[in-house]
């Protein structure tokens, strides 16, 4: 009898340990298999078999998230036909809750109806929901995605009213929208909007980082790094993200001397350099001309065994070539395909200015060849490259022939070169 009450007192955890071996099996099936859309809803109808006992709802939200990830045309209006079923069943164990609400509206709004996730959010609001920040969040995540800011706005405003104020995701989701489409003061205005308010709902780092790479963006190195320091000010510490963006801000503005700075206060916050940083640094001391910084920030990268990748090498290529140390470049170029990191178009690109500017044809010829033979496409400036160097070099027919070669290919072409 004490093993028949033990098992009772602890049959919720039980049953949760059991569903959650089901959600793993079902995962592997679903991985292993591949199902398509039918195959998943076939997989989900068997969930309500008479025999079986009924699902929580728990899984059923789980099985309705995998077929919403389905690459098939049809998978959100699949979605909502299968919770429409949902909410026929009359079972309380399988009632939908918000979360299940949350997912159907973002599928409405996936399909570009978000007049239906109205009335998804209408429904949730019956069922006793209330102004759930779920609800609320993939409705206004769904206005953005389909270009409806103004419909966005009207919400946020109107959540107050119905008893929940927006949280910082929901306030996230609408600045990044703004950043991303040229309104980056206006995010900046919501979120100082947002730390004026007494309230719990204070901008975060996310917060921040949107806006700070809104300005970047769009060029406005300026106010990106003035939002930075309202962010330190603030009390908001910054992320390896966050700081990344402001090295590569303070670079592109001139200022390599700050990006160092701030370069050298990473450990102080908690964050460790990556390759991103390394990037800008490196990238942004040879734009200055500090070429001595330029290599010994890539050596440092290196010795603490962070790999280069293809924009690091042809950072450092470009500027052996622009000091006409093809030997070098070339070398550098050798060590790329023995570490495995394949070139792109840029870095042939930059090879064959480099091979051109040292008088070496052969070599111009032999890398356009094998450009090619990697499969990539060469672009404008790689045959404006390579018709300017014949021209110069007095083979006009040869330079004819990339002409000829860069219309017959359809490489888009402006009516000057570089």
């Amino acid at each position: 009898m004490s093993v028949i009450k033990a098992a009772n007192s602890n049959s919720k955890p039980l049953a949760n340990h059991v569903e959650n071996l089901v959600k793993k099996r079902y995962h592997a099936e679903w991985e292993r298999e591949n199902l398509q859309l039918e195959d998943a809803v076939s997989h989900f109808q068997r969930l309500f078999n008479p025999d079986n006992r009924p699902p929580s709802i728990r899984c059923i939200n789980d099985r309705l998230q995998s077929i919403a990830m389905i690459n098939h045309p049809n998978r959100y209006s699949t979605v909502i036909s299968l919770f429409n079923r949902i909410k026929r069943t009359r079972n309380p164990r399988v009632s939908p809750n918000a979360w299940t609400f949350g997912l159907v509206i973002d599928c409405c709004c996936r399909m570009g109806r978000t007049d239906l996730g109205f009335c998804v959010l209408g429904q949730s609001l019956r069922a006793g929901f209330g102004a759930n920040s779920i609800l609320f969040g993939s409705l206004v995540k769904g206005l953005c995605a389909n270009n409806q800011p103004a419909i966005a706005v009207k919400v946020l405003a109107k959540m107050p009213l119905i008893g929940s104020a927006p949280n910082v995701f929901i306030y996230n989701t609408f600045i990044d929208y703004l950043c991303n489409n040229g309104n980056t003061r206006k995010g900046l205005e919501l979120c100082r909007q947002m730390a004026r308010e007494e309230s719990c709902c204070k901008p975060n780092v996310v917060t921040y980082s949107n806006i700070i790479c809104g300005f970047c963006r769009e060029s406005d190195i300026p106010m990106a790094l003035k939002t930075f320091e309202e962010m330190v000010s603030d009390g908001v510490t910054p992320n390896i993200f966050t700081l990344n963006i402001v090295i590569d801000g303070h670079c592109k503005n001139g200022d390599v001397i700050a990006a160092l700075k701030l370069f050298d206060e990473m450990p102080s916050h908690g964050v460790v350099p990556d390759l991103y940083t390394y990037n800008s640094l490196i990238h942004g001391f040879f734009n200055q001309g500090d070429t001595h910084n330029g290599f010994r920030l890539f050596d440092e990268m290196v010795a603490k065994g962070i790999a280069p990748d293809v924009y690091t090498y042809s950072t450092v290529i470009h500027e052996l070539c622009s000091q006409c140390n093809m030997h070098s470049a070339l070398k550098m170029f050798e060590e790329m395909n023995e570490k495995r990191v394949d070139p792109n178009v840029t870095t042939y690109n930059i090879l064959i200015l480099g091979s051109f500017g040292v008088g070496d044809p052969p070599k111009v010829f032999q890398l356009y060849k094998e450009l090619l033979g990697r499969g990539l496409q060469a672009d404008f400036r790689t045959y404006c490259t390579l018709i300017h160097g014949c021209c110069k070099k007095g083979a006009y027919l040869r330079a004819l022939e990339f002409l000829e070669e860069m219309i017959a290919r359809g490489v888009k072409h402006r009516l000057t070169g570089w």
